[in-house]
């Protein structure tokens, strides 16, 4: 088993952003409506987030369709900033609701926010029962997840950036070696949002293993 130290962490969601992640936000920003609808189908399978959106709510537009109705209709611009956490929850569960509506009123919080997230990213941090663990949030309340999420990544934030400013020098173990690849890490890896996808991993597999 690999020692999981945040230099395995962020390298592992370095290969996930280049075979997955990027395509995926790329084609909900600024793809057709049929690449759009393609990419959730994917990102559901994906995130294991599929079998909250069952078959029989497909009101005729296809399994899809009602999400990225609702997707289209949120920006980054329109979005509460990251400082305004109570804002921010609040539009998230706004969402949330609307989504869960269209599908006999099912648990979505974690479709949601990961959608959401490869929809805007900032200020979204994506809700999951393995990182609701690793934190030791109230079950399914939101606000102190994000409360308790944030303290965790304030507490281990220059951790990760260190980790995440070497991985350009590892681009031969990088997913793809197109041209640029090197550019490219640099610029992504020194995102706040690509840190908070490593949290995110380190999350994840703790609260896996808690």
């Amino acid at each position: 088993m690999a020692i999981q130290t945040f230099e395995y962490f962020s390298l592992y969601y370095l290969n996930q952003w280049l075979t997955y992640d990027r395509g995926y936000c790329q084609a909900l920003s600024n793809g057709t409506k049929e690449e759009k609808l393609s990419t959730l189908k994917s990102t559901g399978g994906f995130y294991s987030v599929a079998r909250n959106l069952p078959r029989e709510f497909d009101e005729k537009e296809g399994r899809y369709q009602p999400v990225l109705t609702i997707l289209d209709s949120v920006s980054k611009e329109r979005f509460p900033s990251k400082e305004k956490l109570t804002q921010t929850v609040s539009k998230i569960s706004e969402i949330e609701q609307k989504i869960s509506k269209k599908y006999g009123k099912r648990k979505v919080l974690s479709l949601t926010t990961k959608f959401l997230w490869l929809k805007i990213k900032e200020p979204i941090i994506i809700y999951d029962s393995q990182a609701e663990n690793a934190v030791g949030s109230k079950k399914r309340d939101l606000a102190d997840y994000y409360n308790k999420w944030n303290e965790g990544f304030k507490k281990h934030n220059k951790q990760i950036e260190k980790a995440c400013s070497q991985l350009p020098k590892l681009h031969l173990y990088a997913a793809g070696h197109e041209s640029g690849i090197i550019e490219h890490i640099k610029e992504v890896s020194s995102e706040i949002w690509f840190q908070k996808r490593v949290f995110d991993i380190y999350l994840w597999g703790k609260g896996d293993n808690a």
